[in-house]
């Protein structure tokens, strides 16, 4: 090629470099975009939903004294299997247990039978309705029929709604996009300009027509570039499998993934900016990647964290893209929105850039 058009497109001639070597070897092509792919799924089904409600097990002790409309709502409900037993000794041993709060009570024959066999159980009697066990589990039990009792008296609808952009799916797959990003941003740039110093690079760049610039910002945008292909199969792939799809304009959305990539990506350039070996690299990217998977709201809201962690995760520049993203594609929010945020990440984007200027080495100390 023309040593001209070399100088008048130095960076694209870089975003090139770049970028071949990705779709040269096929293994390349997996661990880029196959891996992390896998990842995102594997991922999205460890931390979506909670675990169904297992089948509730109802001991009935005296059925012919409990609310006729109760005991029959609890009978046609498909996830309650109903034990009856008589017992009225066993009845006036819990009754003795609300008196005196530290005795135990002793099960019996009968009951001892049904636990042997079935676990867990809710125990139902004329003078209320008992658990056997504190848990969880349990608790979700007694509140399941509990309802029944309320539906007995006044018939109306119970069930999970899915409201569109407020699934909980819809809140973790940004999260997940997110920290694909981060991945590839941190650790592959970091690696890859590590491998280019070992392997001379820099040192041949000066005699050629690139500009130090050309070099840095080529290195970002190949991976911005290669990280729209691994975007475009996880926003299918999510659709497809989980009916995952943005609610907000397209636009500010691509922007703010834009925005996001960018930074996440020069940080990657700083990690690498001094590094002499893969192993250094890598154990700085570790050291940033874990806690801003962390504590950038990835898989827990911030909101949950201590006040003084919630100060400090705020001005992290994954938490500010995490949240613009999350904003504009679930919520429809616009950019004059998530202004804080924007504002936020072109911040960064200054600061990383003088560091970077200032900190690279170029192999001008040696």
């Amino acid at each position: 090629m023309p040593s001209n058009v070399l100088t008048r497109k130095p960076f694209w001639q870089l975003m090139l470099l770049n970028i071949r070597p990705f779709f040269r070897e096929p293994a390349t092509l997996f661990w880029t975009f196959g891996f992390p792919i896998f990842m995102a799924l594997l991922l999205v089904q460890a931390f979506s939903g909670e675990k169904p409600m297992a089948e509730v097990n109802v001991v009935v002790i005296e059925q012919e004294k409990i609310d006729a409309d109760w005991y029959q709502a609890i009978e046609k409900d498909n996830k309650v299997s109903i034990l009856n037993i008589e017992d009225a000794a066993l009845i006036a041993r819990i009754n003795a247990h609300f008196a005196e709060p530290n005795s135990e009570v002793s099960p019996g024959e009968g009951l001892s039978s049904i636990l042997s066999n079935h676990g867990d159980v809710l125990i139902l009697t004329p003078s209320g309705l008992f658990s056997t066990r504190n848990s969880h589990e349990q608790a979700i039990a007694f509140s399941h029929v509990m309802a029944l009792q309320d539906q007995a008296r006044k018939p109306y609808l119970d069930g999970v709604i899915d409201l569109q952009g407020f699934r909980y799916i819809d809140w973790l797959i940004p999260g997940i996009i997110v920290l694909q990003i981060i991945g590839i941003g941190i650790t592959s740039i970091s690696n890859g300009l590590v491998s280019d110093r070992q392997q001379g690079f820099f040192k041949r760049l000066k005699l050629s027509p690139f500009s130090r610039l050309d070099y840095v910002i080529g290195i970002v945008f190949a991976r911005v570039f290669l990280l729209i292909f691994q975007l475009v199969a996880l926003f299918a792939t999510f659709y497809f499998l989980f009916g995952y799809q943005p609610l907000g304009n397209w636009l500010s959305i691509l922007t703010v993934l834009l925005l996001g990539s960018i930074v996440l990506c020069l940080i990657g350039v700083l990690v690498g900016a001094r590094s002499q070996k893969v192993e250094v690299a890598t154990g700085i990217s570790n050291l940033l990647y874990f806690p801003l998977m962390f504590l950038s709201g990835i898989y827990f809201d911030t909101s949950n964290f201590p006040q003084t962690i919630q100060n400090i995760v705020q001005w992290l520049p994954s938490t500010a893209f995490l949240d613009a993203f999350r904003l504009t594609a679930n919520q429809g929010a616009s950019l004059a929105d998530v202004s804080v945020q924007v504002q936020t990440l072109a911040g960064f984007t200054v600061v990383l850039l003088v560091m970077i200027y200032f900190l690279f080495d170029w192999g001008d100390e040696k």
